[in-house]
């Protein structure tokens, strides 16, 4: 990691510092709890029913989570500097793409951790499993049934424990729903029925579905909003295998962006899975993504689709997350307002910005449009063209846009076109097992 990032010195908290001196705290305490996590699933091959174990193991995990995001955190905070200083010339190709290494890395391994998180489960589920198969063992020794019954009486009763700090754990997180949201009475009764219901059809607890509520409720939705637009998050979460609170965060502030609505929220999701199993890109990233471009894409009346056809384009070639954002939302700008020599540049290739009938950015005839005028070029000189259009941040991006074979332009096109039921079809197909 520190060989990724040398050299590069940014800004954070007020004072300027070296990228690897600034993350050397959060990487030592990540390497600590790996530590001991790695001891501690050691010790559960030894003893898989210990209770006490998995506890540490959950808490471990946790802590992991928490630790990795500060790190990814820190990094996309210093990448915002790093830009700007690439494009002044301060720091070079190879200390920029070392960062964008690093992110991807970081954001890899955050996957990683929270996927072993929600498979580890509750405290309560694995004993349970433990449980079942000493029944199954001991089912014909009834001889010996009294001395046999008391371990079992045990880690039920453990078991039992657990289930009351799992119920007290959605009490508060429900608790933190009706906070943000202000629903009472029948309202806040059906969130919490439908958060029961979820966590009993779904591979996610009801806790969890408690906080995809939360970030819902944050973002302004009302209850009939969450209620409609609950199963799509689960589903888009559940095909993806992405972390269900983080995905919910991705769809609401997603929609908002783009200026759709809670009832979008179906379509949204099945949109962001489409575009991460037809290209080289996720449901995590495409969030990350229109965190950059969103707001740039609804200003312009920019369909979620055509976006999204960009972005999986881009990903194809290995830009992609914030990356693909920030080229996405310059090459926009730029087509939009470009300055005299872009411009002279699109009228010397006959590219030109398209719009639909009420003024908005048809992105997919643009697209078109530039794949026309540049595709045919040698080279150097659509490289060139590229560069004067776009600038050269953002001109390797949108040069997958325009050399994108025609077959690999209309299969991603029509997967993200053809995307209805795209999430609940995933969540099934992943999760039937």
């Amino acid at each position: 990691m520190a060989d990724r990032i040398k050299g590069i010195t940014v800004q954070i908290g007020g004072d300027t510092t070296g990228l690897s001196k600034a993350l050397s705290g959060v990487n030592k305490e990540l390497s600590s709890t790996e530590s001991q996590l790695k001891d501690v699933e050691r010790l559960l091959k030894l003893d898989p029913g210990n209770t006490k174990l998995m506890e540490q193991k959950q808490r471990l995990l946790a802590e992991a989570v928490g630790e990795t995001k500060s790190k990814l955190d820190t990094l996309k905070e210093a990448e915002k500097q790093v830009q700007q200083q690439f494009a002044e010339g301060k720091v070079s190709q190879q200390q920029y793409e070392g960062l964008q290494r690093e992110i991807s890395a970081t954001q890899t391994k955050l996957e990683t951790l929270e996927a072993q998180a929600r498979q580890t489960g509750s405290v309560a589920a694995q004993q349970l499993d433990h449980v079942g198969g000493k029944l199954q063992a001991f089912g014909g020794t009834m001889s010996a049934a009294g001395t046999a019954l008391l371990p079992v009486t045990a880690a039920v009763t453990a078991a039992g424990t657990a289930a009351v700090t799992t119920t007290a754990a959605f009490d508060e997180q429900m608790s933190a729903v009706r906070s943000i949201s202000g629903a009472t009475g029948e309202s806040f009764d059906r969130l919490r029925e439908k958060a029961l219901e979820m966590g009993a059809k779904t591979a996610f607890s009801a806790t969890e579905a408690a906080q995809a509520l939360e970030y819902m409720a944050a973002a302004g939705w009302s209850t009939e909003d969450m209620l409609a637009g609950i199963e799509g998050v689960m589903a888009a979460a559940a095909a993806s295998g992405e972390d269900l609170a983080l995905t919910s965060d991705i769809l609401t502030d997603g929609l908002t962006a783009f200026g759709m609505g809670a009832e979008d929220a179906d379509r949204f999701a099945n949109v962001l899975v489409a575009a991460g199993n037809a290209s080289n890109t996720s449901v995590a990233m495409m969030g990350e993504t229109f965190q950059y471009a969103g707001s740039v894409c609804g200003a312009l009346g920019i369909s979620l689709e055509d976006a999204s056809v960009a972005a999986g384009l881009m990903a194809n070639s290995g830009i992609k997350a914030s990356q693909a954002g920030t080229t996405l939302r310059a090459g926009l700008t730029n087509l939009v307002k470009p300055t005299k020599a872009m411009k002279a540049a699109m009228e010397a290739y006959n590219i030109s910005i398209h719009t639909t009938e009420d003024g908005s950015v048809d992105l997919m005839a643009t697209m078109e449009s530039l794949r026309s005028g540049l595709g045919g070029l040698d080279e150097t000189t659509r490289a060139a063209a590229l560069a004067s259009i776009f600038g050269k941040d953002a001109m390797s991006g949108w040069a997958a846009v325009v050399t994108a074979t025609d077959e690999d332009f209309r299969t991603l096109t029509e997967a993200i076109y053809g995307c209805s039921g795209a999430a609940a079809a995933a969540s099934e197909v992943r999760l039937d097992n």
